[in-house]
């Protein structure tokens, strides 16, 4: 990893230390991990183990040593998270609040697709060698670039409630 893209290692990484956080202290998943029904068995412990992952997986990224560890740990995690959101693309694909959803996890599956293509060190043989060097990063670029349309079109169909994000005191605040 080069000195230009630390900053972006740095900021993926305490996003994911954040998340870790709010999941431990208020023992449930963040608003963009919420496919977990409240009737699942053990879903306050799922929250915690989450939690965990997310805090020690995003720690682990900011030392040298535990690097490629927890990139290993935090790709497989967070396409697990995104693959939880396809039963609801399903079951409701006329609703765009689910595909807003689907894009925000897929951004940031697309940041830690981005980082284990770098950072996980797989050799040329392994299974997963297509998610990693040049053509995993050229994956998560695609991937992230389509994440951008339900998030996009979001703001447009959810104007108002977009509009209510601005400061007030700027003019034209739905333009």
């Amino acid at each position: 990893m080069t000195p230009s893209q630390q900053p972006a290692l740095t900021l993926f990484a305490i996003g994911m230390i954040g998340l870790g956080i709010l999941a431990l202290v208020y023992g449930d998943f963040a608003m963009v991990w919420q496919p977990v029904a409240a009737w699942v068995p053990g879903r306050t412990a799922l929250a915690y183990g989450s939690g965990l992952i997310m805090l020690f997986g995003g720690a682990g990224l900011l030392f040298k040593v535990t690097k490629t560890l927890s990139v290993r740990i935090l790709f497989p995690y967070l396409i697990i998270w995104l693959l939880l959101k396809v039963p609801a693309l399903v079951v409701a694909p006329q609703i765009e609040a689910v595909w807003l959803g689907f894009g925000e996890l897929a951004v940031l599956l697309a940041g830690g697709w981005t980082l284990f293509a770098v950072l996980a060190g797989l050799q040329e043989r392994s299974p997963f060698a297509f998610a990693s060097g040049e053509n995993g990063i050229r994956l998560a670029r695609i991937l992230f670039a389509v994440s951008l349309i339900p998030i996009g079109l979001s703001h447009l169909i959810y104007v108002k409630e977009t509009a209510s994000l601005v400061p007030a005191w700027l003019p034209f605040r739905v333009g």
